[in-house]
């Protein structure tokens, strides 16, 4: 056997510095200890050091620094954090909290090999999971790919796992069909809600522009110009944090007065007064359900709705993706393809805008009737 011996570190230097010239320090014949914000993260030893000096990779694990699942996936957390939104990062550090750290606890991310990680998703699928198991995988995998990208692992172990996943199929969002499209409209506006107004009003502006519950229930007046008809949505409260503009029908501009004369609040569109807080968007759902939707309608479903509608009338592909904010998937094509169809769009939302008051002519009362009341 044998023996262990001390290790002399040559030279100290930055994860920055080296990664400049990694192959020169490889090569350098020297041991060189790698930190990253004053923490040391691994160390950098010659091949032809350890034959020289009949040393193996035992012999130098009292040097090797050693990291915890859960520092490295912080890390990882804080780079994404600049990408995702805040309740994005909050679910991912729920999910992460409750099933990862404790499956891992007490094994250094250097030590995890491929059948640790099949262990643990077998573990999730074994609560019949098998959506949340897709999750933590792709998370696992990501968290991996951050650890080989700042020089703690070599090897992902989760490549070797993907293929041993049991099939999970993603089921589309509830969503009526064109033909109970009237039924639904005239429950949204007759129906009382315990929010009063404030939720019948909501339903018509989600009807009206297809956002994102979400984004739709944290609102505010600042992010409206009345006067260019847009509504500005900022970064942080979009899901791929990147500004959405949404033009406003006459219909969408009508409503508006209306929530403004109600004067819920002064900074938010829907606010609870009773509670002091913005009303939370699962009251959308919550209210479909009050109405006798359950099963058969979510809020995400008026997206799916209008998506289905203006693709049958020959609405522009493009145009109807670019409104509901989604991203095209083929990078080439969202590389050269930067138009934002601003006209194109706006007519496409006051005629959707339109078609909404013929299947239900009472969904927007008209100033006259307002008056009337």
């Amino acid at each position: 056997m044998i023996a262990k011996q001390k290790v002399k570190i040559d030279r100290v230097t930055s994860l920055k510095q080296f990664m400049k010239s990694p192959h020169h320090e490889k090569n350098s014949g020297q041991v060189i200890a790698i930190t990253d914000n004053d923490e040391l993260i691994f160390y950098l030893v010659n091949p032809a050091f350890l034959e020289e000096h009949e040393l193996t990779s035992n012999n130098l694990q009292d040097t090797k620094a050693h990291h915890s699942l859960y520092d490295v996936a912080q890390e990882w957390i804080n780079q994404k954090s600049r990408l995702w939104t805040p309740r994005h990062i909050e679910e991912v550090k729920r999910r992460l909290n409750k099933d990862l750290y404790s499956f891992f606890e007490g094994m250094a991310i250097e030590s995890i090999a491929s059948q640790d990680v099949l262990n643990f998703i077998r573990k999730i699928e074994s609560r019949k999971r098998f959506d949340l198991a897709h999750r933590l995988f792709r998370d696992l995998h990501s968290i991996m790919q951050y650890a080989g990208s700042t020089g703690l692992i070599e090897i992902n172990p989760t490549d070797a796992v993907k293929g041993a996943l049991m099939p999970h199929v993603v089921t589309n969002q509830k969503t009526i069909q064109k033909e109970d499209l009237p039924h639904m409209l005239k429950l949204l506006v007759t129906s009382k809600f315990p929010e009063g107004k404030a939720i019948n009003y909501a339903f018509i502006l989600l009807t009206l522009t297809f956002v994102r519950a979400q984004e739709l229930m944290g609102a505010k007046w600042e992010e409206f110009n009345i006067e260019e008809r847009i509504w500005t949505i900022p970064p942080e409260r979009m899901k791929m944090r990147k500004s959405h503009t949404v033009y406003l029908s006459d219909q969408a501009l009508l409503i508006l007065d209306k929530i403004k004369a109600e004067n819920f609040h002064t900074e938010y569109l829907f606010y609870n007064k009773e509670k002091f807080s913005v009303i939370k968007n699962e009251r959308l759902i919550n209210s479909l359900y009050k109405i006798g939707y359950k099963g058969k309608m979510t809020a995400h479903g008026f997206r799916a709705l209008a998506s289905t509608i203006l693709n049958e009338q020959g609405f522009n592909p493009d145009i109807i993706e670019r409104q509901l904010a989604h991203v095209d998937p083929n990078s080439v094509r969202r590389a050269y393809n930067r138009a934002e169809y601003i006209k194109d769009r706006n007519d496409m939302m006051q005629w959707w805008s339109n078609f909404i008051l013929e299947q239900c002519p009472n969904f927007i009362e008209s100033k006259q009737e307002t008056l009337n009341l």
